[in-house]
């Protein structure tokens, strides 16, 4: 973004005006992008597989879940308890239909 924003400046306002920006922007090396642009890509790389260890984690809660409901005692006592109902996303990834039998 860093990157883009220089490129844009100095597109508009040309090289000699990007210079005479403010101290924050006239530091700005070829060096100081590339370590930008690898930091950026270091946190899209963490944030694809903290998403990858979460989509882990739901595929084991909906097998487990439908193992647990596949016990017709745990259904009954779901029912009992007045619990059994689940939030509709939850409840579309353990049956097609969205709804306890």
């Amino acid at each position: 973004m860093d990157a883009r924003r220089i490129i844009e400046r100095r597109k508009t306002l040309g090289r000699s005006a990007a210079r005479n920006m403010s101290r924050k922007f006239a530091d700005v090396t070829t060096s100081s992008l590339v370590r930008t642009y690898q930091h950026e890509v270091e946190r899209q790389k963490s944030m694809v597989r903290k998403a990858e260890f979460a989509q882990q984690r739901l595929m084991f809660v909906v097998g487990a879940l439908r193992q647990m409901f596949a016990d017709e005692n745990f259904v009954n006592l779901l029912r009992a308890e007045e619990l059994a109902t689940l939030p509709k996303y939850l409840a579309e990834r353990v049956w097609p239909g969205g709804s306890i039998a």
